[in-house]
């Protein structure tokens, strides 16, 4: 049994959690007494632009056709326009409105833009972004446009060094151009054409004159820039001119160069520019005989270069390399044309093969080498132009030659006979006979050779007499 200390105190206990409760409920209630009433706001649709009026909304459409019904079994019915629509639901379902065809972008024009990379010295970018700008603008049909931009990548092709793209883009400006605008283009090409034309005209002016063929090659270009230019614009007189200038300035260089490179003997060289100029179509037929006659020069002055080549190998015993002159030689007479190596320059041209041929044939004989003195001689013999006196020596040597030859092979052919070796005897007289027949047959008489065949058929008696 609790005593009554007890019940105070739990009493008191009691009191406490009720006190406690009570606060709670004062700082947290479980219920408000009176509801929060929220104040409705009313949506105001924002005023209309002053801007023109712009494309119909475009509106989100259902999958399902007009005649679908609810799961009421209902028709679906439209919104009344007095019925209030939600801001967000209606921008959830709109897309952006279309801009119309024909309205201006905010950007800056494309035209601008490229000019302004151009100042900017940006010309890599300002190409790039022009010929972007006229696929967009030739696509659209706008001719001037892109006439402006074809002029732009002119300029900036020049700033580049690239003349002949820019001449190709200012051709395409003036082809794609309105007609009211294509004298302004016309005006920037000719305007190109003349100072390129000019500075590689002036570039192969040196002091003592064109010398090389660059400057040939550089003077015909200076030309074409300026025929080219002509006949794109044809009312340019300025270009005409500096045309007729530049052709009547080009062939005494052609002839001064040509005459430069055969002093350097660079006689192909020579050769080739005079090829050049013979076929083309603006060469004035009154300088025809000139260039001819330097033509075969250059043939006759190689030809001469190479007989040289060969004495000067001849006098230091490097035979090889003379035979290998004198043969290209030969070879550069047998690619000449008649017509291009009249008779007295051919004459010229024979009389220095001969000489070379019967420089190395008689430095065999005088060294002993009979064999090859006779394969000289005999080739120095076929050369008939160069008169009788030449002809006659070159016989009398090739005569001495053979006879050599011949006393040669009978000494070998008795050696073989005296040690009973009688069918390599035979082998060698058989040899000795073809030999003396194919000497015959480079020009000489029976009567020329009477000796060494007396020789031959002398040894080829003992021979067959030793059976």
């Amino acid at each position: 049994m609790l005593s009554e200390e007890a019940l105070i105190f739990l009493g008191g206990l009691a009191a406490l959690g009720a006190v406690a409760l009570g606060v709670l409920e004062l700082i947290w209630p479980t219920r408000p007494k009176h509801p929060v009433r929220r104040a409705s706001v009313t949506f105001t649709p924002p005023p209309a632009p002053v801007s023109t009026p712009l494309a119909p909304l475009r509106r989100w459409r259902s999958h399902r056709r007009r005649h679908a019904v609810n799961g009421a079994r209902t028709r679906y019915r439209r919104r009344e326009p007095d019925q209030p629509v939600n801001a967000a639901l209606r921008a959830a379902f709109e897309e952006e409105p279309l801009r119309p065809a024909g309205s201006a972008e905010p950007d800056v024009d494309a035209v601008e833009h490229c000019l302004a990379l151009n100042h900017a010295g940006q010309y890599p970018a300002a190409i790039a972004a022009a010929t972007t700008a006229m696929a967009v603008k030739a696509a659209s049909g706008e001719a001037a446009p892109v006439a402006r931009l074809w002029s732009i990548v002119a300029v900036a092709r020049q700033a580049m060094d690239d003349a002949p793209g820019a001449r190709t883009a200012l051709e395409a400006a003036l082809t794609t151009a309105p007609d009211a605008e294509r004298p302004a283009y016309a005006r920037q090409l000719a305007s190109l054409a003349t100072e390129v034309a000019q500075r590689l005209a002036a570039g192969g002016a040196g002091g003592r004159g064109p010398s090389s063929e660059e400057d040939v090659h550089r003077l015909r270009q200076a030309l074409e820039w300026a025929e080219r230019g002509a006949a794109v614009v044809p009312g340019e007189e300025g270009l005409r001119a500096l045309a007729a200038d530049l052709e009547r300035r080009l062939w005494p260089t052609y002839e001064r160069v040509v005459m430069a490179l055969a002093r350097r003997q660079e006689f192909g060289a020579a050769r080739r520019l005079l090829s050049e100029a013979l076929e083309d179509r603006r060469f004035p037929s009154a300088r025809a005989a000139t260039f001819r006659e330097l033509f075969s020069g250059t043939y006759g002055g190689e030809i001469g270069q190479l007989t040289a080549q060969a004495i000067r190998s001849m006098q230091t015993a490097r035979e090889s390399e003379a035979l290998a002159a004198l043969a290209r030689a030969e070879e550069l007479l047998d690619s000449v044309h008649d017509q291009a190596l009249p008779p007295r320059r051919r004459e010229e041209v024979d009389r220095r093969l001969w000489w070379g041929y019967k420089k190395l044939g008689r430095r065999r004989a005088q060294a002993g080498d009979y064999e090859g003195a006779v394969d000289a001689l005999a080739h120095a013999l076929r050369f008939a132009g160069v008169g009788t006196d030449r002809h006659a020596d070159t016989r009398t040597a090739l005569v001495r030659a053979v006879e050599g030859l011949a006393e040669r092979r009978v000494l070998r052919v008795r050696e073989l006979a005296e040690t009973g070796d009688r069918e390599a005897a035979l082998v060698h007289t058989d040899k000795l006979w073809s030999r003396l027949r194919g000497v015959l047959a480079a020009g000489l008489e029976d009567g020329d050779l009477a000796v060494a065949f007396a020789k031959a058929q002398r040894v080829v008696d003992e021979v067959n007499a030793s059976r």
